[in-house]
């Protein structure tokens, strides 16, 4: 199947003599089976085919490959780890090394920083009950900080001083990055506080990194704003009517993106007009009523523009793989260009300032943070005044002056 993708007679036998020539084919009869557009699926094979070049030039094994290669090789060719080309390239050869690793399973590593992470990753999984994004989040920055500490070496915190800590975390080039590396390392020393291990003096010396989210009047759209981005929206289209109803469940409902990718066709209880909500966040699911807007937007997207497939999905993919259960990504995505076409500009224009909106909306409507915070599926009422706070430039324009006092 190579030879549908490569005509050059020279570039052919190079991709059949690479290092992954098997998989490199194997993923080539995919791309072909799947409808896959032609230059994104060569593009995709070459890029593999250039990870399977220097994996011969490393000499590293099939059966050895590790996430490690795969950040060293694009480390070599394309050190701007944001580069929109990166993670394409990245994302084509997760998709070869995919299909490696069913046959040839990741072998069990051995390294000290990485079995101290598992331990703490699942001390997080069971007892913490955390989301799977939140883990993952801990087990990036914990596993940088301990190869950077620690090296192959086994973890000691009687190594570490308050000083090297500090100056690992100020080192950090980005600042989101020094504020998840001391979310990771904060809920580690508080792990080891229960296991017995003091580690007080590391823990105050981790600095406070400000957040540049607002202490005040999160942004929310009124309502013209929020009619002027559906109206953004072609709902003649197949897509046009999944993206309808996706914003709606997030507009009027207040789930999150991730929320809306996982629902489900058995979620929806149309007889008594109810929606579940997976709450992926806190592993706690919850209804909801369902309003008449979102159950009729939805169900117009069942009827007229959802795909045939055996997922139960209730948002699909209407682009190569067809029928596949639609990513989180791919819904930002979406909400990102109806952003655009409705003219909007600036910072704060995601999927989250529409759980904001649904949270304002509601608190002018008169309900109580508690109500709110059961709407939102939000386990504490701290978190859910950052979603709902008082709207600072209404009580400006209600506000009178104040009265001028002569002494």
């Amino acid at each position: 199947m190579l030879s549908f993708y490569f005509r050059d007679p020279k570039r052919l036998a190079a991709m059949e003599s690479n290092h992954l020539s098997a998989f490199l084919n194997e993923a080539a009869v995919y791309f072909h089976a799947q409808g896959y557009f032609f230059k994104y699926a060569r593009a995709s094979l070459g890029y593999s085919a250039a990870f399977g070049d220097w994996l011969k030039c490393q000499r590293v094994r099939i059966d050895s490959i590790s996430d490690d290669h795969v950040v060293q090789f694009f480390d070599s060719v394309s050190p701007d780890a944001n580069s929109p080309r990166r993670k394409r390239a990245v994302s084509a050869v997760n998709n070869v090394l995919s299909l490696v690793r069913k046959k040839h399973p990741p072998r069990l590593s051995s390294s000290f920083a990485e079995k101290e992470v598992e331990r703490f990753s699942e001390f997080l999984r069971t007892e913490r009950g955390l989301a799977r994004g939140t883990v993952e989040h801990h087990q990036r920055g914990l596993l940088l900080f301990f190869r950077s500490m620690f090296g192959n070496c086994q973890i000691s915190m009687k190594r570490l001083s308050a000083e090297s800590v500090h100056k690992y975390v100020t080192g950090l080039p980005h600042r989101s990055q020094q504020r998840n590396c001391c979310a990771a390392l904060r809920a580690y020393f508080r792990f080891l506080r229960m296991n017995g291990i003091c580690t007080s003096n590391l823990q105050q010396c981790l600095p406070v990194v400000r957040s540049n989210r607002m202490a005040l009047s999160p942004k929310w759209l009124g309502d013209g704003d929020a009619a002027k981005l559906l109206q953004a929206v072609d709902r003649s289209t197949k897509i046009g009517r999944r993206n309808y109803a996706a914003i709606l469940c997030m507009m009027d409902l207040g789930v999150r993106v991730g929320d809306v990718a996982v629902l489900r066709l058995d979620d929806i209880d149309w007889t008594h007009g109810t929606i579940r909500i997976s709450n992926h966040k806190r592993g706690r699911p919850y209804d909801l009523p369902l309003p008449d807007r979102t159950g009729v937007a939805i169900a117009d997207y069942l009827r007229k523009g959802r795909p045939a497939t055996p997922h139960r999905n209730v948002f699909l993919r209407h682009t190569h793989p067809i029928g596949q259960p639609a990513s989180a990504a791919s819904l930002k995505r979406m909400v990102s260009v109806a952003w655009k076409r409705a003219g909007f500009t600036g910072p704060n224009r995601g999927t989250h300032i529409l759980r904001h909106t649904m949270a304002t909306c509601l608190k002018h409507e008169g309900q109580s943070l508690k109500s709110i915070a059961d709407v939102l599926g939000h386990h504490s009422l701290q978190t859910t005044t950052l979603y709902a706070q008082v709207d600072l430039p209404a009580l400006r324009r209600v506000a009178g002056e104040w009265p001028e006092v002569t002494v």
